[in-house]
Parts: structure tokens; C-alpha cells; sequence
């Protein structure tokens, strides 16, 4: 620690316990600030959530569907996510601060057919890189929003599948769920190859296409009341 007395008299020593003092509650008046200006953040809940893989192959089309999607969605501090007032209360513009996390395990998705679901997995290296990860970087409201309809934005985030990271662009909306919870929607095209994951082959004849979409419902539940 800093001795302010050192080298002083006693009326010096009086000024050096004032400056710790204001230098304290300065610390005191930032922390306090900094706790006011912390986001809402609006938590994944454990049911009513989906992710689906829609592929097509030479032989059929083929789904793979999970419901365990976990993460956060946080908004500046004073933004509340009601569809059912008009506009969005406590923005300023329409580009939100926002931030998300989401985390999917990629074992939790399912096809049905016990063999598909292998190929998938060895495909998407599952061992290696248990989770599909997510982060939010951009999110932008598209205007007007009418009272009563969902919340429309445009977002950017950073997708990571099978270790390789990309940049995606895609719509969601928000809409209004049972119990005070909030739904979010959306659904973006990718390319396997995007990710280096090889398109499955099985024997020879079943080829999976390279081209995927993926559909998510993500139920979220808001911030407890302060």
C-alpha cells in the first residue's frame, strides 16, 4: 500500500488521510455506477426450446431435432423485450448493445435413425467438440414495430461448429410465450464445408448434401424483478 503520510508533519499527514478517503469513495461512487449500468439478461429455459438440422441425400431428406439449447440473451440496461408495446422501450436507435450465448450439445441432436445420427456426430467430430456455440455480435431492430407483433431484428454473430468458427447473418423475431417468457425464432442456411465437415457417406450410396438449414425456438425466461 501507498503511504501518503510518509515524509510529512502532522498537518500533512491530516491532508494524505483526506485524499485516501476521496480516493476511496471515488472507488465507491465507480463501483456503484458500474452495477447500475449492468444489462438485463434473459436466461434460457429448460423446457419448450428446439434446434433442427433439415439435410437433404440422394436417398431422402433427413431432420435432426434437439431441445436442449442453453445460454443468455443480454440487453442494455433500461431495455425491456415486450412485443406488445409499440417500439422498444428504453432504446436509443435501433442497434442494440446486446449479447448472447448459446450452447448446444451436439450429441442431444436427434434423427431418429440410430445410424444417421452416427454418421452425423463422427462428421461434426462430437468427441472432440462436444458443443454447437454461438455468440451474438450485432442486433439491429427493424422499424416500425407495431404493438402486439413480434420484434423483428437483423443479427450478426459467430457460429462454431466442429471447432471452425464463421460469421452468419440472420433475422430472428421475438414473440410473446406463456408465463412472462419470450420465444425467439430464427433460421439460417449454411454449407457443411463451411465448417470443414465432410458431407457423411454411408456405404457408397447414401450421400448427404452439402447444403443444411438450421431452425431454432429458443424460450427464454426475463430477469427476475430487482
Amino acid at each position: 500500500m501507498v503511504n501518503f503520510t510518509r515524509g510529512f508533519g502532522f498537518g500533512s499527514e491530516r491532508i494524505g488521510l483526506k485524499f485516501l478517503a476521496a480516493a476511496i469513495s471515488c472507488c465507491v461512487v465507480a463501483a456503484a455506477s458500474a452495477q447500475g449500468q449492468e444489462g438485463s439478461r434473459y436466461k434460457a429455459s429448460p423446457i419448450g426450446s428446439s434446434v433442427t438440422i433439415d439435410g437433404t441425400s440422394t436417398i431422402h431428406d433427413w431432420t435432426m431435432t434437439g431441445h436442449n439449447i442453453a445460454g443468455y440473451l443480454e440487453v442494455p440496461a433500461g431495455v425491456v423485450l415486450d412485443p406488445a408495446k409499440e417500439g422498444l422501450a428504453g432504446a436509443s436507435g435501433n442497434k442494440l448493445a446486446a449479447q448472447a450465448q448459446v450452447s448446444i450439445p451436439v450429441t442431444a441432436m436427434q434423427s431418429g435413425h440410430e445410424g444417421m445420427d452416427e454418421v452425423m456426430q463422427d462428421a461434426m467430430n462430437a468427441k472432440t467438440y462436444p458443443r454447437i456455440q454461438y455468440h451474438l455480435t450485432e442486433m439491429t431492430l427493424k422499424t416500425p414495430h407495431a404493438a402486439g407483433t413480434p420484434l423483428e431484428f437483423d443479427t450478426k454473430g459467430d457460429l462454431m461448429v466442429a471447432g471452425v468458427t464463421n460469421s452468419v447473418s440472420m433475422p430472428i423475431r421475438i414473440e410473446s410465450g406463456e408465463k412472462s417468457k419470450l420465444k425467439v425464432t430464427g433460421s439460417v442456411p449454411l454449407k457443411m464445408t463451411e465448417f470443414k465437415i465432410k458431407p457423411p457417406v454411408k456405404l457408397g450410396v447414401f450421400r448427404t448434401a452439402d447444403d443444411v438449414k438450421i431452425l431454432f425456438e429458443w424460450v427464454i425466461s426475463p430477469p427476475a424483478p430487482k
